[in-house]
């Protein structure tokens, strides 16, 4: 618990610290412009009184002077004009504007590494949240995650941000080239989830860390109760590892939980596209509840609408293909389609599955 708030505070201290040296940077940048403009309005004050120009040309004589342009068109002429040119201009003025322009440099270098670094307040809207990032092979599952949902019409243009602290250096080049930003942190308080605008997020994306430890779901839970207090309108997606836990997330918020399947980053982006699907996608890798089934028998010549109704109206299933002669799977045929093969696929129960034999009979009733 110690290490882990001593972690907390080096946090905070280094984001306290680059917040100062912004504000220190910006502030500098104002103060050295402000003291240029000042000496631009001394100078031009004096060529119009040592000089006799109006105010025009002395306005044009000082910032030709200061930018090192020199057209040549008009120069200070008199000793004292001459005087007060080197002193202001060359000496003060043309130092000034190139420090200016230094600090700018600087300040824009620093501020991209902050960005990099998921140091910057992006203040985000309308996009998709992902809290925390797989221990193991977070890379790849965080790449095939984010490949699906720009791959995704109804998601594909949607800004992503990543709040985790498990790239302190930066995010990896192939999840930035795909567009994703990071906000560096753990979702420890109210004041963490505030900062990656959880209001204004369409999608909330709330990863198990770890899918072997049921720890995960402890964090979990903490962070759909911190979630709770904001005024929530986006849909909040949450990994569950145990499944008797999965009502006590959505007593907490959560509009969807699913199982952490790594290999499977579709079903997240279902979950997302098309909620509600996530569960019948779920139930077909667990052989306790509705899964697909293979029954292998000959299917004579006819349309796979009049074939699926049977099937449904005999309460064997849900027809959802068949295999055909050439030993090709055929998902989802049209109703006029012509069935022809050696197998097919029944979405089934686990205390309904019909025999072979009743399938069958129902299929050689044309």
């Amino acid at each position: 618990m110690q290490r882990i708030r001593s972690k907390f505070w080096r946090r905070r201290r280094a984001r306290w610290s680059n917040l100062a040296t912004t504000f220190d940077r910006k502030r500098k940048i104002v103060e050295l412009f402000l003291i240029l403009v000042g000496v631009a309005v001394a100078n031009t004050i004096a060529m119009m009184v040592f000089e006799g120009l109006n105010l025009s040309d002395a306005i044009w004589l000082t910032l030709t002077t200061m930018t090192t342009v020199g057209y040549g068109d008009m120069s200070a002429e008199s000793p004292m004009g001459r005087f007060v040119t080197i002193i202001l201009m060359y000496g003060i003025g043309i130092f000034l504007l190139a420090q200016i322009a230094g600090e700018w440099i600087d300040f824009r270098i620093h501020r991209r590494e902050r960005m990099r670094k998921g140091m910057w307040r992006w203040n985000m809207k309308d996009h998709v949240l992902i809290v925390n990032s797989p221990e193991r092979d977070g890379v790849r599952y965080l790449r095939l995650l984010v490949e699906q949902i720009r791959n995704t019409p109804a998601l594909e243009d949607q800004p992503i941000q990543l709040f985790s602290d498990s790239f302190p250096d930066g995010l990896p080049n192939e999840l930035s080239l795909l567009g994703v930003v990071q906000h560096l942190g753990e979702p420890e308080g109210r004041e963490s989830l505030a900062e990656v605008d959880v209001e204004d997020a369409n999608f909330i994306i709330v990863m198990a860390v770890n899918t072997n430890s049921i720890r995960s779901d402890s964090l979990t839970l903490d962070i759909l109760d911190k979630l709770a207090s904001f005024n929530i309108k986006g849909h909040v997606i949450a990994e569950c590892v145990q499944d008797e836990n999965r009502q006590r997330f959505i007593k907490h918020g959560a509009n969807a939980v699913i199982r952490p399947m790594r290999a499977y980053p579709e079903l997240m982006v279902r979950a997302m596209a098309a909620p509600g699907t996530e569960v019948i996608l779920e139930d077909l890798f667990n052989h306790q509840g509705a899964h697909p089934k293979r029954f292998d028998l000959e299917i004579p010549v006819q349309p796979w609408g009049e074939l699926a109704a049977r099937m449904l109206l005999a309460g064997l299933g849900t027809p959802i293909g068949y295999m055909n002669a050439k030993q090709t799977v055929v998902t989802n045929p049209d109703a006029g389609h012509q069935t022809d093969g050696t197998g097919i696929f029944l979405m089934v129960n686990q205390d309904t599955v019909p025999s072979i034999e009743e399938v069958q009979r129902c299929v050689q009733q044309v």
